[in-house]
């Protein structure tokens, strides 16, 4: 038990009040009209009667409402033990101050109570105290080992900015509770500034605070609160008089009990609107915005589908790049009298990609010209021997980078010349016929190989079912695949120059073997031709905190290269550094300082799980902190009593101001209802 304002225990004095009204109380003389008294006897007045406490009923009711008055003003609070230990006087303390610098904390006000919580966290603390500051959102920053020097904590907090990463709660409070469990001091606290954004805390995480340490929380989220996010754009592309166009569909999504009503949508491509669309939104909704198609630059050009700015104007622009070229353009050749009837589940599987698109040329392997393989990005030679001249060419086109897929038979085997011979792994023997033991299978897949590398899961693709009744086997030693059951190599690949050559040793229809009629075919086939023509799939837009990977662009070998993000402020990109951290939402550009006038564009966006602002009840993140493993609470540990808390155990004044008020209209009633006896002339009260 304690008194906030023990001051007003000096109001019992007060109790002085009732006793001196009760022994110098007189009791007004009332005239009375009466003859002479000259016959009757004086008797003198006897003071002593007036000194004596003749009503004890009326006393006692009349003490204890100015008892329970004084009290009441007094403000009596109750505290448990570990409580009144915490707040001991003069013991020193550690205090950790965790500020969520994250991207939700830009809404609103958030950030400048935020500021303002934490201030007041180390205003509060004595000479003999330690502090630390640790700035948070999907990593954590500390200002070091609790130190004595408030002043530049309070200079760290002053200077944070809220960036536009997600929260994330784990990583900042284990380094907080790492600091409270090094610290020597008697009291130990920790002291968290958050909005308390619910897709932060996964309640699976181990995260506990020493014994002995307390939690205390200030919560700045100010309830409920309404977002406007744009969490993605889908890009559709086709071609209209040969010219490649993208048709633009935009997802919004509106959090909160407000209803956002009519949004007013734009596409800008280089900061000029080229589309405008109008959607409506209730509360707690989604809605999608499908932009017209038009035509697609030449060049990539930094796109961005925007609305309204509203209380966290993060989300309300979503970038990407539209970049030409994401086809894959096939060329396949074939015998001069085949007229595209061996390629025909070639084709129609090819005709069903759209991640990256197929666009696919049939020619006689005699007609090759070129500037077939100029505009080509991969060559696939389905059952057909090139020409001297053709062979040449070929290899020149793998050389600088492009890709030949020979599927073999009785055509490619027997005519291939020998100018083509560098294009093969090795040398090709007679067909193996498997029809008397009902046909060989596929025994042996490098799974880590990118052709079967989307079938390494399980029930991601069967190729046991697959039957092969002919095939050539290739003599090679190195650059095997796929085996059959026998050994004999299914898929080789052969490296030359910058490009690559792979080869299936059986037909690509229904001739040799059954693949073509297993659901594994069109995915195989995709991957095999996007590993042969090494298409790498272009992101048209990244989420803060992720990494930029450079180390594939072969432009960038060596050489140091400059990098604009979307502060505008240049910075240098060392040779020996190759992964760039995207930090904030925007366009990054990466250019090479010498040599040419190569550049990369990337498209960041703000993380669509931080635009949700739904939060998270404070004591169930208290709760997963103080207890042990096994559900009990930690020895030692209890939480900071929150407002509600606080005023909930200094209720207690409500009631005593209310036993007072009540004594003394007891005491009113009492006194004026005294039994008449006791109104004599002369008589105490």
């Amino acid at each position: 038990m304690g008194f906030l304002t023990p001051l007003f225990l000096a109001g019992l004095a007060a109790l002085s009040v009732p006793v001196l009204v009760h022994l110098t109380h007189r009791t007004r003389n009332k005239t009375i009209p009466f003859p002479s008294l000259m016959f009757l006897q004086r008797i003198p007045y006897k003071a002593s009667r007036r000194q004596t406490l003749r009503n004890w009923l009326l006393f006692a009711v009349r003490c204890a409402a100015f008892a329970l008055l004084a009290l009441a003003f007094a403000r009596p609070f109750v505290s448990t033990p570990s409580q009144a230990a915490t707040a001991a006087p003069g013991a020193a303390r550690t205090r950790v101050v965790l500020l969520d610098r994250s991207g939700s904390m830009s809404y609103g006000d958030r950030w400048t109570k935020a500021k303002e919580a934490a201030r007041r966290a180390l205003g509060g603390l004595g000479a003999q105290d330690r502090a630390a500051v640790i700035l948070f959102d999907g990593t954590a920053q500390s200002s070091g080992e609790p130190t004595a020097d408030h002043a530049r904590l309070a200079a760290t907090v002053q200077a944070a900015e809220p960036g536009f990463g997600a929260t994330r709660y784990a990583t900042a409070l284990r380094l907080a509770a790492e600091m409270l469990d090094a610290s020597t001091l008697p009291v130990r606290e920790a002291v968290l500034v958050t909005d308390f954004q619910r897709s932060g805390w996964d309640a699976q995480q181990d995260v506990r605070l020493p014994a002995g340490a307390t939690l205390q929380w200030v919560d700045v989220s100010g309830g409920a609160a309404s977002n406007l996010a744009i969490t993605g754009v889908e890009l559709s592309r086709d071609y209209e008089a040969g010219r490649e166009r993208v048709a633009t569909t935009a997802r919004l999504v509106s959090k909160g009990p407000e209803a956002k009503g009519t949004v007013d949508v734009v596409l800008e491509v280089d900061g000029r609107v080229v589309r405008q669309q109008r959607v409506s939104l209730a509360a707690n909704a989604s809605a999608t915005a499908a932009f017209e198609p038009f035509p697609l630059p030449s060049v990539a050009a930094r796109a961005t589908v925007r609305a309204a700015a509203d209380g966290l104007p993060h989300d309300d622009a979503f970038s990407f790049v539209l970049a030409p070229g994401g086809d894959v353009r096939v060329l396949v050749l074939e015998n001069g009298g085949a007229s595209g009837r061996r390629s025909l589940y070639l084709r129609r599987a090819l005709a069903i990609g759209h991640r990256p698109r197929f666009t696919v040329e049939v020619k006689a392997a005699g007609m090759l010209a070129p500037d077939d393989l100029a505009r080509a990005s991969v060559v696939v030679l389905n059952d057909a021997a090139p020409s001297a001249g053709a062979a040449r060419r070929l290899r020149e086109f793998v050389e600088r980078g492009g890709g030949v897929l020979v599927a073999l038979a009785d055509q490619a085997a027997r005519d291939w010349p020998v100018d083509g011979a560098p294009l093969l792994p090795g040398r090709i023997e007679g067909a193996a016929d498997r029809t008397a033991d009902w046909g060989g299978t596929l025994a042996h897949l490098d799974y880590d190989h990118p052709a079967f590398e989307l079938f390494r899961g399980p029930r991601s693709g069967d190729f046991s079912s697959a039957r092969f009744f002919r095939y050539r086997p290739v003599q090679a030693r190195e650059g095997v695949v796929a085996r059959f059951d026998d050994g004999a190599p299914a898929l080789l690949e052969h490296r030359l120059g910058r490009g690559r050559v792979l080869v299936w040793t059986s037909t690509l229809d229904t001739v040799w073997n059954d693949l073509p009629l297993q659901p594994v075919f069109l995915p195989f086939l995709h991957q095999l031709l996007k590993y042969a023509a090494g298409h790498v799939e272009t992101r048209p837009w990244h989420t803060v905190g992720e990494a930029l990977d450079l180390s594939a662009d072969p432009e960038l070998k060596g050489r140091d290269a400059a990098v604009v993000p979307p502060s505008g402020q240049k910075q240098r990109l060392p040779a020996s550094q190759r992964a760039l951290e995207l930090s904030a939402p925007g366009f990054y550009e990466v250019r090479r300082l010498e040599g040419g006038s190569w550049s990369k564009l990337a498209a960041v966006n703000f993380d669509p799980a931080e635009s949700d602002l739904a939060a998270l009840d404070p004591e169930e993140l208290h709760g997963a902190l103080t207890q042990k493993p096994d559900g009990r609470r930690a020895l030692g540990t209890s939480p900071a009593p929150t407002t509600e808390e606080h005023e909930g155990r200094q209720a207690l004044w409500r009631l005593l101001l209310i036993g007072g008020i009540l004594t003394l209209v007891g005491e009113t009633v009492l006194s004026n209802r005294r039994p008449a006896a006791n109104r004599k002339p002369g008589a105490q009260p």
